[in-house]
């Protein structure tokens, strides 16, 4: 983050993990009733906001962006198996204990 070219004040380079789970929290809750397609539409449109309030340059823009996508390209793949089927959320190992009451 060393890059002459940043506002060293922008707010968005002060996102950390926990900042990010918690706009990922806030952000899943305003989607809440909208479609799958503008949810996609704005979060992109969040990005190239944010890219290019950061960005001094296209070419910076386009590089970081073509980062990201190659990284969480990456976690999308993740969330598949080796022949391409979505994989379950939860793990198929987990133990239910019932309890008796009383």
């Amino acid at each position: 983050m060393n890059d002459p070219l940043r506002n060293s004040k922008d707010p968005l380079l002060k996102t950390g993990p926990g900042r990010q789970m918690e706009l990922f929290r806030q952000c899943s809750n305003a989607a809440h009733g909208f479609t799958t397609e503008d949810v996609i539409a704005v979060g992109l449109v969040l990005v190239v906001n944010a890219l290019r309030q950061t960005c001094a340059t296209r070419q910076i823009a386009e590089m970081r962006y073509d980062e990201m996508v190659a990284r969480y390209k990456g976690i999308l793949n993740n969330h598949y198996d080796a022949l391409g089927r979505k994989r379950g959320v939860f793990a198929y190992d987990q133990n239910i204990t019932l309890r008796r009451h009383g």
